[in-house]
């Protein structure tokens, strides 16, 4: 674990090795260990970080926004003597890597985007406040009802009839206080909308769009790219916004690809 500057415990995992450092960035209900499929593949050649951001799982609760979740990853790199890194996230986590590559760009040498926004519009919201009111009632079954449709496709929830059943016996040790609290995080965004940032992300970006994301739909992928200078766009086909588990193979292709044009 690791205290940040205003008393919250981050839980951390770090992995050295020789080479250059990946930090791997949770989605909202994720953990650490939801990139273990990415880290046996990237470990010896990279060193690689991951964590669970404040108010997520085994984090401890504390005031929550992406500028304290970049603040956090600041000061959890100084703490391991890390001064460039390359980062990988997906959704919410996508959207703390970006907003850490407009703070601290000359810390950041690759950015990989994966199914996220720049923006919450009115859809989105009322998507998130569903969740919300899922996570409020603290019924592991009733919480993963609230998104599980919106998370994966329909063809990978047909193809895994027990997926409900298999994730819900997943949660024990869920925090649900934090998962709130990470999803009035992501609300402030629409209020601070990041594509008007955009434009100062000055490293080279990967971003990797699910053709049926219904979360994060593709075009807000799209405008990402569209806004971030000299970045690379590609669409995974037949996948859900949860393309990290539908998809993990052809993920951990292109970011290995996208690291090996730049090491």
């Amino acid at each position: 674990m690791f205290q940040t500057s205003d008393g919250v415990l981050i839980d951390y995992e770090f992995h050295p090795a020789e080479g250059e450092v990946v930090t791997l960035l949770n989605g909202i209900f994720m953990n650490c260990h939801s990139w273990d499929f990415l880290l046996k593949d990237l470990k010896g050649r990279y060193s690689v970080l991951t964590h669970n951001f404040r108010c997520q799982w085994t984090s401890s609760n504390g005031d929550c926004s992406f500028e304290k979740h970049v603040q956090d990853l600041k000061e959890l790199c100084d703490h391991l003597n890390i001064d460039k890194l390359h980062l990988v996230g997906t959704s919410y986590g996508a959207e703390v890597g970006m907003h850490f590559a407009i703070k601290y760009p000359q810390m950041v040498k690759s950015l990989v985007v994966i199914t996220a926004t720049a923006r919450v519009t009115p859809y989105i919201r009322n998507l998130a406040l569903r969740w919300k009111a899922g996570a409020e009632t603290k019924d592991p079954i009733k919480f993963v009802l609230s998104w599980l449709n919106d998370v994966y496709s329909e063809k990978f929830i047909d193809e895994h009839p027990d997926l409900l059943s298999n994730i819900v016996t997943r949660m024990s040790g869920f925090n649900y206080e934090g998962a709130i609290m990470l999803l009035d995080s992501f609300l402030q965004m629409e209020h601070d909308p990041l594509v008007e940032k955009l434009s100062k992300i000055d490293c080279p970006t990967l971003v990797i769009v699910a053709e049926y994301d219904r979360v994060k739909p593709p075009h807000f992928s799209y405008e990402i790219a569209s806004q971030v200078k000299g970045s690379k766009l590609v669409c995974i086909p037949d996948t859900g916004h949860a393309i990290v588990v539908e998809k993990p193979w052809i993920v951990s292709y292109l970011v290995r690809s996208h690291l090996a044009l730049l090491v």
